[in-house]
């Protein structure tokens, strides 16, 4: 039996069997009363005429749902019903351009553009496509690629705009691509690769392994927090890179400084290699002289200078090792103060985050580690178990079993930032927390060695995160780990 209601608008909401209406703008359409329980009409706002129709049903705001269950398609002034709602986009992420793809219901590539990686371009590009959603009457759903690479801003430019956005990484696209036989690689097929494989996220997705999951904006203070604690992850790395050219360079100069000067990345050092980086003037040292470099007292002062003055180094090659010296000690030091400023400043930024707070009531964790952390995760709503959080920390592992033999490896596609500072933790609590340590020991005893033992530790600890974040509780150690170790 068929019924015909007057939309106003051009979508409905169905809620508890109620269907709900505002807004005005006319057109007239017949659906079968029995769709009526499974109805989504594509557009903008909302109603039906008399303001309630009674239902049998209920509405699910679930675009998964409804390109499984509606098999209709019904024409109205505003738009259509249809099966495939979705319309697949694949975007192959480039320095200076980015391609696009979009498929349409039956599979064909409709549109193809390559937008250049410029705000204008971007908001262009988004116009377009919402002009298509609106011709198709259907959401355009994007898979992207090197999303971690030149992506920013036009992921979160596509976030704002609204749209649904997976990120696929480039193993997984080059093994489907394959699939289809052919070897060759471009950005263009590339692009046409992806929105064929967001098309089909459907039938690999299942209740218990999701192979497609969505980006989510994470909040304003970690983004922040990701931001800078990467760069400062770097400019730790660079300043590694400097620290060993440079005691390369002593060790082929002058290999008796660091017996003075255990530590190159001491400030110490460094300073005096800035002010005297020329081995042969060094016999002329004085008290006075060393003494006015900054971090150098009176305590060891006879000591050092002795040393200094009886140092053996290269003749004839002095004065060129020392503009090398001098230029590494002087980066070395500079990085140090920027990464000591970075510090400051995540400590700041961290103090408007109540998760970074919950994180730092671990004892031995400090605020750049809660910060770093906190960056890498976004947010702990986007996990839904401690499992979820290990695996993408690259601190837990997943089956990989087959007949009789049972096994797990780990994940090649972890989070090697959040992976690292997890492992930070996990060291640090060793030497705060009673029961870190006597896990820690515990590996030790079975066999393992020290990095798989704190790999497993880092294990635990993002269990204990995961609790303490999703219940917004500081750090505790419950009465069952007493009692069972009474």
């Amino acid at each position: 039996m068929n019924k015909s209601y007057l939309f106003y608008g051009k979508n409905i909401v169905i809620l508890k069997g109620v269907a709900i209406v505002a807004d005005v703008a006319a057109g007239v359409c017949t659906v079968p009363e029995v769709a009526l329980t499974e109805l989504a009409v594509c557009g903008y706002a909302n109603t039906l005429s008399n303001g309630k129709v009674p239902l049998s049903g209920y509405y699910r705001h679930d675009m998964g749902y409804w390109q499984s269950h509606i098999n209709l398609k019904i024409n109205h002034k505003g738009g259509s019903i249809m099966k495939n709602n979705e319309l697949g986009g694949g975007i192959d992420i480039g320095s200076e351009l980015h391609r696009v793809a979009i498929r349409d219901e039956e599979g064909k590539v409709f549109y193809e553009k390559e937008v250049p990686h410029r705000f204008s371009a971007f908001h262009k590009f988004i116009e377009e496509v919402k002009e298509i959603e609106k011709e198709k009457c259907a959401k355009v759903v994007f898979g992207m690629e090197g999303k971690n690479g030149y992506a920013a801003p036009f992921d979160r430019i596509l976030l704002d705009a609204g749209f649904t956005l997976y990120n696929i990484d480039n193993l997984a696209l080059k093994r489907f691509r394959n699939i289809f036989g052919a070897e060759s690689k471009n950005d263009k097929r590339d692009a046409r690769m992806l929105s064929k494989l967001v098309g089909l996220r459907e039938q690999f997705n299942d209740k218990g392994e999701k192979a497609f999951i969505p980006v989510k904006k994470s909040p304003g203070v970690h983004e922040k927090l990701k931001v800078l604690s990467r760069h400062q992850q770097r400019l730790i790395k660079d300043k590694t890179k400097l620290i060993n050219r440079l005691k390369k360079a002593l060790l082929e100069v002058c290999p008796g400084m660091l017996d003075i000067f255990k530590d190159v990345d001491s400030k110490k050092l460094l300073r005096l290699l800035v002010a005297y980086p020329d081995f042969s003037e060094y016999k002329g040292l004085t008290k006075e002289k060393v003494l006015r470099i900054r971090g150098i007292g009176k305590t060891r002062i006879d000591e050092i200078v002795g040393s200094l003055q009886g140092l053996a180094y290269v003749e004839g090659l002095t004065d060129v090792y020392a503009k090398v010296i001098k230029s590494l000690a002087n980066h070395i030091l500079e990085l140090r103060e920027e990464i000591e400023e970075i510090d400051k400043e995540l400590e700041v930024i961290g103090e408007g985050s109540k998760d970074v707070q919950i994180l730092m009531s671990i004892p031995g964790v400090s605020v750049k580690l809660s910060s770093r952390l906190m960056g890498e995760i976004g947010d702990i709503e986007h996990f839904d178990n401690p499992d979820q959080l290990a695996v993408y920390c690259g601190v837990g592992c997943i089956d990989n079993s087959s007949g009789k033999r049972k096994g797990a490896k780990s994940v090649y596609k972890a989070n090697k930032f959040c992976k690292a500072t997890m492992v930070n933790i996990a060291g640090c609590t060793i030497k705060e927390v009673k029961e870190s340590q006597n896990y820690y020991l515990k590996k030790r005893k079975e066999g393992k060695d020290h990095n798989k033992a704190l790999r497993n530790l880092a294990r635990q600890m993002a269990k204990v995160i995961f609790w303490m974040l999703k219940e917004k509780r500081d750090y505790y150690v419950s009465e069952k780990y007493h009692k069972r170790i009474a």
